[in-house]
């Protein structure tokens, strides 16, 4: 516990302030309605599920306790339910309710218990930690139970009726293997579980946060990682219409464990880039550090390794390739081209040079009045797209080769997002978050042209609006990859309060606006879905 800290008195970073979006402990247990400037049209109604960390601190009776990471930020979700206005045809009303998903965590920390003691994933230790506890705590390893699901800091993805999950919950997802199930109506938390409750073979330790969904099917796919001198990476499909899972391969014999955060799916084909950012110890580094980033290594001498795996047949792993090293959290699409019995995949990626960028998301650096450097000071990104050539559609035989960088668009940004009816399809837009410097965070919204390599851009500069992740809304009439919408919840840090954007997709133009009385937590991802407002 921290009982130094005190409120910056610091001006912001080049006049940007972003505090409140880090510091966002307000909730709206009820459905609040936002009020709307301009006209939410009608094709975006549904529900958007947002998750990520409200706020990072808070008053105990040892001082005051403060999460050093941003990924240890503690937990919420938010949905806004975007209703078409029955007394205004051709617009939308919306409506706001959040809450908090770890109040007995945090309930622990006000009593002035040791909640440090869970695995995080970037959290400080207090250096006066002897030897001695850190060994009891290594070997004695606590995690959250379905018995206290409120104790599970659980934010990454969020996804409603999940395959294979009750229905009726949200559940939320991490990279770890657990899952946390949440009641799609109160927003409150249910159960935890790992994925051996979908098959008993899935026992390793990591997972990864982003599960791919079959854009026909709607099967979920993912990997379940187990640690070991020789790691196993088990990847595995769950079936949308019977909730059953089989395991489509199973890779070891050699294989190193690496913090993979997402990965991708083509029309025939589950493809894993392992990037050589090893958990050290064979994994073993995570009980005695207690966090994931202390226990991970990037080893720049190292091979980046992309495991092809049949997706609709029984082949299992079919076609390995090879890269220079990069680090990556997301990546884009894929997609196949039929080429004389074989297919050539391309796969798009945002890509960094190495890890900095996972180290660089402490608060410290990320807060407008924080002490430390910018993220932006480090690796930039950029959009990468990879070549994996004649991948054979029959036989067993496994093709290895080496991976052909076919596009490189540097700077065009992060959490990235597509029209979804174009997943598994070649797609000619992204859309993300962009950092140009001009706060100590994100400053606007990027389209990249993946033909022309031009980027269109919104932000408010100068004003101080920082904008989350945008979601991509098709407006059905399919004439175009870019007609639809985009929904971001942006901070105005001037005012200290957020709101709902949505823009047009095709020319990042402001369409509508629903604001709110107070901050909003600017999380990692979210869902949109049509079917219930």
């Amino acid at each position: 516990m921290d009982s130094t800290s005190k409120t910056s008195t610091k001006a912001p970073y080049k006049n940007w302030p972003n505090d409140a979006a880090f510091e966002a402990s307000t909730t709206s247990p009820k459905p609040t309605e936002l009020k709307v400037i301009g006209r939410f049209p009608p094709e975006v109604a549904g529900t958007l599920y947002r998750t990520g960390p409200g706020h990072y601190k808070l008053d105990t009776p040892n001082g005051e306790y403060k999460r050093s990471h941003w990924f240890d930020g503690f937990s919420q979700i938010h949905r806004f339910q975007i209703v078409p206005d029955t007394e205004d045809p051709g617009t939308c009303r919306v409506f706001y309710t959040s809450r908090s998903q770890v109040d007995e965590l945090l309930e622990e920390a006000r009593k002035g218990r040791n909640i440090d003691k869970y695995i995080t994933f970037g959290q400080k230790r207090d250096p006066c930690v002897s030897y001695f506890e850190k060994v009891k705590t290594s070997f004695h390893p606590v995690a959250p139970s379905n018995e206290h699901p409120e104790m599970a800091n659980m934010w990454v993805t969020v996804r409603p009726d999940m395959p294979g999950m009750p229905g009726g919950t949200v559940t939320a997802l991490t990279d770890a293997n657990q899952m946390q199930t949440i009641d799609m109506d109160t927003l409150q938390p249910v159960g935890v579980t790992r994925q051996t409750a979908l098959h008993p073979d899935l026992k390793g330790e990591m997972s990864c946060a982003h599960a791919a969904y079959d854009p026909v099917t709607g099967d979920l796919y993912n990997f379940n990682l187990e640690f070991g001198r020789s790691a196993k990476y088990r990847i595995f499909r769950t079936s949308a219409k019977t909730g059953k899972t089989e395991i489509l391969a199973t890779i070891g014999s050699g294989a190193k464990p690496a913090y993979i955060h997402s990965f991708f799916l083509s029309g025939d084909f589950v493809i894993l880039c392992i990037w050589p950012l090893y958990f050290t110890g064979y994994g073993a580094s995570v009980l005695w550090e207690r966090n994931i980033i202390d226990a991970l290594k990037f080893n720049p001498q190292a091979e980046t390794t992309w495991l092809v795996i049949d997706k609709k047949g029984d082949r299992g792993h079919v076609a390995t390739f090879t890269s220079p090293p990069f680090f990556s959290f997301h990546t884009v699409n894929a997609f196949q081209e039929d080429r004389d019995g074989m297919v050539d995949i391309m796969c798009d990626i945002i890509q960094f040079s190495s890890d900095s960028i996972l180290r660089n998301l402490y608060f410290e650096n990320i807060l407008s009045t924080g002490e430390g450097k910018p993220p932006h000071d480090g690796d930039i990104p950029s959009l990468v797209r990879y070549k994996l050539s004649g991948v054979p559609t029959q036989g067993a035989k496994k093709h290895v080769a080496a991976a052909e960088v076919v596009m490189k668009i540097d700077a065009a940004g992060e959490l990235p997002t597509i029209n979804p009816m174009y997943a598994t399809r070649r797609q000619r837009y992204a859309y993300g978050i962009i950092d140009r410097g001009h706060s100590s965070f994100v400053d606007g919204l990027a389209k990249t042209d993946l033909e022309t390599g031009e980027i269109t851009y919104w932000s408010k500069e100068p004003q101080p609006h920082t904008p989350g992740e945008a979601i991509f809304i098709p407006d059905g009439t399919n004439e175009a990859e870019d007609a639809g919408y985009l929904l971001s919840v942006v901070l105005d840090g001037e005012n200290g309060r957020s709101y709902l954007l949505c823009l047009s997709a095709r020319d990042m133009t402001e369409i509508a606006r629903a604001e709110a009385e107070h901050a909003i937590a600017l999380g990692l991802h979210g869902h949109h879905s049509s079917a219930a407002y």
